[in-house]
């Protein structure tokens, strides 16, 4: 059961990431479609894995809350899709794991933005898509042990 929510979570992370990359913009259905299939993942996680626990669940989903503030503070520099995004995430895979896949998703996008300045395609004020990079940094750790 857990693996086919995983696995629901990966398709609409990536179906979310081409939307993000065609629109720059992510539809509130789709947020909403994640954050019901991490909700139930979250509880077949808290009521059937016996080392995953409430506590798990709540600080990955204060990890994705921490960007949406982030996004408020910021005048959306950060978008506030991109945030409830990171709390879908939070809520299925938990604080440690939710955190490991948001500071790949971020070196990804180092990466990323280091070569569009390089290439000239953009200045420092170029928006750019995040969850593509934070579907790479789910799978990443979905695939890793521990």
């Amino acid at each position: 059961m857990f693996f086919v929510i995983t696995v629901t979570t990966g398709v609409l992370l990536f179906a979310a990431g081409v939307m993000d990359l065609k629109n720059k913009t992510i539809s509130r259905g789709m947020i909403f479609a994640l954050l019901v299939v991490c909700t139930a993942g979250a509880f077949v996680n808290v009521f059937l894995n016996k080392d995953y626990g409430i506590w798990e669940t709540v600080g990955g989903v204060v990890i994705g809350l921490c960007a949406v503030g982030l996004s408020m503070m910021s005048g959306e520099q950060i978008g506030r899709g991109d945030g409830l995004v990171i709390a879908a995430i939070g809520l299925i895979v938990g604080f440690r794991k939710c955190l490991f896949a948001v500071c790949i998703a971020s070196i990804i996008m180092t990466l990323v933005s280091v070569f569009v300045l390089l290439l000239r395609k953009g200045d420092r004020k170029t928006k750019l898509p995040f969850i593509p990079a934070l579907f790479a940094g789910y799978v990443m750790c979905i695939m890793a042990r521990g």
